[in-house]
């Protein structure tokens, strides 16, 4: 029994809950409004920083000032704007992916911050606000299509489609309009493999894991179809896969992904433009350490006969023809060259019925290399492009040697001419200058245009033979015996100096083709997109 009445007493405990209760309901809702707050605040300053992201992609630090001026929310201030580039690369962590700072880089990260009230929970932690913060990093992929090498006025007549058909092991049979359809068209490399993923039955593996497979050529042609949208390139390119069956081709020795190897999926990838000409130009090359040789002959109003002989490739020294750098710069390159070509002319010289032309030149890889592109309307892109260099002579060589590239040619004296006791002979030779890169701009009107840019290591005013003619040291011997001041001399000089545009005519049209020029590289940019701006993180 109790001994206090006061301890006995069991009435009002349902009041000192209920007290206790209120106070942690109180607390509670006290810490949910404030809750709710926050995270209305929150889920409001990310949706500024994304789109305050996405202007400043387009119009720099001043569009998101603009952007977060006009959002209608007080007290957000842009707290950073940071210019850079953005790895869509599923290997690399997404913390990782933005690099500030990247030259050309196209993507822009940005924090906003704002100062949010606490209402009832300042009772609590004794504070009346919070800041919060917001980033966002929205990139740009911007794509521009140039080729190396392209002279649309040089592919004209039979030759270029007989020099492509020997690198095809087939006959082409492609015309002035194949040549210019394909020339016009231009491929998205990613979406040329996302095609050939479909045609082989790869859909989802990684494009580093495609171009390592040998594909096809049929296939690969195919799928430059598939992407071409139709029109007279795509049939072009359904008709060549036609003409190539049983060749393969492992992308990956032409074509060098470098950090979009891991990729499975365009999106977020830059796009890369590419010719339909200089694609196929790439796909009919030699494979790595291989070379083809040529061996043809040319009928040339003018001269009695032409042989041409060629050897396209790059020994042990090969580099992929279209690279793909760290900074996401496209570098386009051509193959390593060997051109020989032995002419004679009729002539009606006293004694002399005809007269022997040999010219040989050796080219190594020119390169253009897609350094920047600038939107807007007084944007443009900007290419660094890096001349064939090497030599030309007029001379004889060892021509068992032309299909080696490690052994020198050893150009010599010629045997131009000759009569009976008598022998004339010649030698000229260029150095075709260094191999600095040299800047070229392109302007939205001359992308519009078409307008083809060159750059030179020499400062050749004429074609290569018509300097090399000019050069060109004629020794008369009779008997074995040198004569000084022979009346042929000048003659055979004269007929060097006439032939020489039709040998020039040869070598421009040759050199066209295959993407090399003697000692320029001539380019031009054939489309300029600039990407819309994307939230990527």
């Amino acid at each position: 029994m109790c001994r206090a009445a006061i301890l006995c007493d069991r009435r009002g405990g349902v009041s000192v809950i209920l007290a206790g209760s209120l106070f942690m309901l109180a607390g509670a809702a006290t810490v949910a409004v404030d809750l709710g707050s926050v995270y209305l605040a929150r889920r409001q300053l990310q949706g500024i920083a994304d789109s305050a992201a996405l202007a400043a992609a387009d119009g720099g630090r001043s569009a998101a000032e603009q952007l977060v001026g006009q959002s209608g929310v007080a007290g957000v201030t842009l707290a950073a704007v940071e210019q850079g580039g953005y790895a869509a690369d599923t290997a690399v962590p997404v913390a990782e992916r933005f690099r500030a700072g990247e030259a050309g880089g196209s993507a822009t990260r940005i924090e906003v911050q704002r100062r949010v009230p606490l209402f009832l929970g300042r009772l609590l932690v004794g504070r009346d606000g919070m800041t919060l913060s917001a980033r966002a990093i929205a990139a740009r992929s911007d794509a521009a299509a140039f080729s190396l090498g392209t002279g649309l006025a040089a592919l004209s007549g039979g030759l270029p489609n007989m020099l492509l058909s020997s690198l095809a092991g087939t006959q082409l049979n492609l015309s002035v309009m194949d040549y210019n359809g394909l020339i016009g068209a231009n491929l998205d490399l990613l979406h040329v493999a996302d095609a050939l993923r479909v045609r082989t039955g790869r859909d989802g593996e990684t494009y580093g894991a495609l171009f390592d497979r040998e594909i096809p050529v049929s296939d690969l042609l195919g799928a430059m179809a598939d992407s071409a949208g139709g029109g007279s390139a795509a049939a072009t390119l359904l008709a060549l896969s036609s003409r190539i069956p049983g060749r393969t081709v492992r992308l990956s020795d032409i074509i060098d992904l470098g950090p979009m190897r891991s990729a499975s999926q365009a999106t977020g990838q830059p796009h890369i433009l590419l010719d339909a000409f200089s694609l196929l130009r790439m796909i009919l090359s030699p494979s790595s350490g291989a070379s083809v040789p040529m061996d043809l002959r040319v009928t040339v109003p003018g001269l009695s006969s032409t042989r041409l002989m060629l050897v396209v490739g790059e020994g042990q020294t090969r580099s992929p023809l279209m690279s793909v750098t760290a900074s996401r710069d496209v570098v386009l390159r051509t193959a390593q060259t060997r051109l020989y070509l032995e002419s004679t002319v009729a002539t009606a010289l006293s004694g002399i019925a005809s007269v022997r032309v040999p010219l040989y030149i050796e080219l190594a890889a020119a390169e253009a290399r897609l350094t920047d592109i600038q939107c807007g309307v007084h944007g443009g892109v900007t290419l660094a492009v890096t001349p064939s260099v090497g030599t030309a002579a007029l001379g004889d060589v060892d021509i068992a040697a032309l299909t080696n590239f490690s052994t020198p040619a050893n150009p010599r004296s010629a045997l131009l001419a000759q009569t009976i006791g008598t022998r004339i002979s010649g030698y000229s030779q260029i150095a075709l200058g260094g191999a600095q890169s040299q800047s070229l701009f392109f302007t939205p009107s001359e992308i519009s245009a078409q307008q083809a840019k060159s750059v030179s290591t020499t400062d050749l005013t004429q074609g290569i033979a018509a300097s090399l003619a000019s050069r060109t040291q004629i020794q008369v011997s009779l008997l074995g015996i040198t004569v000084s001041n022979s009346p042929l001399s000048p003659l055979v000089g004269g007929v060097l100096g006439t032939t020489a545009p039709l040998l020039d005519g040869i070598v421009n049209s040759v050199t066209a083709t295959l993407g090399v020029r003697v000692g320029t590289a001539e380019v031009r940019v054939h489309q300029r997109r600039c990407g819309i701006a994307t939230v990527v993180a």
